[in-house]
């Protein structure tokens, strides 16, 4: 069985009959899909425009932290994280995305992390962590400002973020650690 059989036996998110091309599942397409180039990359033929274009205008760094890990030409561990979720409505455009490193993609979306009016960063209050990796990677992020995303290209419009404070994010934010 190959990989486009099996992701179109697994339950997915929809919107009008159009499967979410997100987390796991855009995984399985994009394998099922992807194609050699010439430099021994990926080209994910149905996505690679969309995603070039929201790595591009962070340049290909998470906006939380920094990470920007690759191997050779290809980002490893970055992914482009919808702010206003695309099953519930959210487009698929720069404006309504961000540059995540894996780690704080997971957090973003479970609600640990969110991003304010003022473009910073919410840590929740109900997160708990007490290993000095959860203070260094998740705790010590409140109140920092977010890193991009480059000078011309837009930042992530105020209503999704205004979605995913009310939607996703748990509790209130803690206040901001000292540097």
């Amino acid at each position: 069985m190959d990989w486009l059989e099996r992701a179109a036996k697994l339950r997915q998110w929809t919107r009008s009959g159009t499967r979410a091309p997100h987390k796991p599942l855009l995984l399985l397409y994009a394998l099922g899909r992807f194609q050699a180039d010439a430099d021994g990359g990926l080209r994910y033929t149905a996505v690679e425009k969309d995603l070039q274009r929201l790595l591009t205008a962070y340049e290909y760094r998470c906006t939380f932290c920094g990470y920007d890990g690759r191997i050779g030409a290809v980002p490893v561990g970055l992914e482009a994280a919808h702010v206003r979720w695309w099953a519930l409505g959210g487009p698929d455009e720069v404006e309504n995305g961000l540059c995540l490193c894996s780690l704080h993609h997971k957090l973003f979306d479970k609600g640990v992390l969110g991003v304010d009016d003022g473009q910073r960063i919410l840590v929740s209050q109900r997160f708990v962590g007490h290993s000095p990796a959860a203070r260094e990677h998740v705790t010590a992020l409140a109140g920092r400002p977010l890193i991009g995303p480059q000078p011309g290209a837009r930042p992530v419009a105020a209503a999704h973020l205004d979605w995913h404070a009310r939607q996703v994010f748990h509790g209130e934010p803690r206040p901001a650690t000292a540097v």
